[in-house]
C-alpha cells in the first residue's frame, strides 16, 4: 500500500491511496484539473481509482469529488451526514458509511472514525491492506480514545497540526474565526498533536506520522515539527517515530508501505 498526500491545508486537501489493484482518493479539496495532474505525475492511471471517501463536506475536502466521480464513474463514500449535506444529485452513486464498521473497497479495507469537528458526521478514516495501515485524521478539535484505539495498529498516522496558540491569538483572523479555529469541533493546535502523538507512542510500535492541515498563517512546518518534537521529547515517546513530517500545502508527499520509512516531496502543479 502507498499513501500520498496530493494536498493538505485550507486551501485544499486530498489524498491518494493505493492499493495493489486499485486505488481510492481521500478528500478531493482540490480542483479536477489539479487531481489528475498529480496522480498522473505519480503514474497512477485514473482508470484505477475505485471511489472517493470524503471525510466531512467543508469545501477544502470536497471541490471536484462530484465532478471527479461523474467523470471517472466511481461512487462517492461517505457517512449519512455529510452525503445528506453534499446533497448529490441522484445520477452519481453514493455509498453510505457506517461509524466504526469496517468496509472492503477493491482491495482495502476502511473503517470511518467519529471524530468532533463542525460539520454534519466527519470522520476519519482508517485504510489497511492486510498487515498495513494508515490513519488520517485531519479536522478535529479534540481527539479521543476511539481514535487512540484506530491507531493502535497503524504504521503511518497523519493528524492534524493546524496552529501553534500564541500565533492564532496573534493572526489577523477575526475574534470569530479564531474562536472557531480552537474549540473543541474546530482544529487541533501542534501540542494536541503531540500529545495525541505521545499517547498512541504507549504501545511503543514504531511509525510515521504526518502533520496535516497546517495553517498558512498560524503555524509553519519548522514551528509545528519543533512543538511536536519537544512534546514527544517530555512524554519520552519521541523515539517511537521513524519520520514525522509536516505536510506541504501543494506538494506531493509519498509513504510506501514496501519500505515503511521514506517520505518525500516532489513536483508542484504543473
Amino acid at each position: 500500500m502507498q499513501v500520498v498526500s496530493l494536498a493538505s491545508g485550507s486551501s485544499g486537501n486530498a489524498t491518494l491511496v493505493q492499493g495493489e489493484s486499485g486505488a481510492l482518493l481521500i478528500d478531493a479539496g482540490i480542483s479536477q484539473r489539479s487531481v489528475v495532474q498529480r496522480i498522473t505525475q505519480l503514474g497512477t492511471p485514473l482508470e484505477t481509482l475505485r471511489g472517493i471517501v470524503i471525510t466531512h463536506e467543508h469545501g477544502d475536502h470536497i471541490t471536484s469529488a462530484v465532478a471527479l466521480a461523474q467523470r471517472y464513474h466511481v461512487p462517492i463514500f461517505a457517512s449519512h451526514g455529510t452525503l445528506h449535506a453534499l446533497a448529490v444529485a441522484s445520477h452519481i452513486r453514493t455509498v453510505p458509511l457506517q461509524a466504526l464498521q469496517p468496509l472492503l473497497i477493491d482491495d482495502i479495507h476502511i473503517t470511518p472514525i467519529p471524530v468532533s469537528h463542525d460539520a454534519a458526521e466527519p470522520m476519519a478514516i482508517k485504510v489497511q491492506l492486510k498487515s498495513v495501515c494508515a490513519v488520517i485524521a485531519t479536522d478535529l478539535g479534540v481527539w479521543d480514545e476511539c481514535l487512540v484505539d484506530a491507531c493502535t495498529d497503524a504504521d503511518l498516522v497523519v493528524i492534524e497540526a493546524n496552529h501553534e496558540r500564541e500565533r492564532l491569538h496573534l493572526s489577523s483572523y477575526a475574534p470569530h474565526l479564531k474562536l472557531r479555529i480552537a474549540s473543541a469541533r474546530g482544529h487541533l493546535d501542534n501540542i494536541q498533536a503531540g500529545l495525541f502523538l505521545a499517547r498512541i507512542a504507549h504501545n511503543k510500535r514504531r511509525r510515521h506520522a504526518w502533520l496535516a492541515h497546517l495553517s498558512q498563517e498560524a503555524n509553519s512546518g519548522d514551528l509545528a515539527i519543533r512543538s511536536v518534537r519537544t512534546v514527544l521529547r517530555m512524554h519520552q515517546a519521541e523515539q517511537y517515530f521513524a519520520t514525522i513530517t509536516p505536510l506541504p500545502r501543494n506538494q506531493h508527499v509519498v509513504w510506501g508501505a514496501e519500505q515503511r520509512s521514506s517520505q518525500s516531496c516532489f513536483l508542484d502543479d504543473l
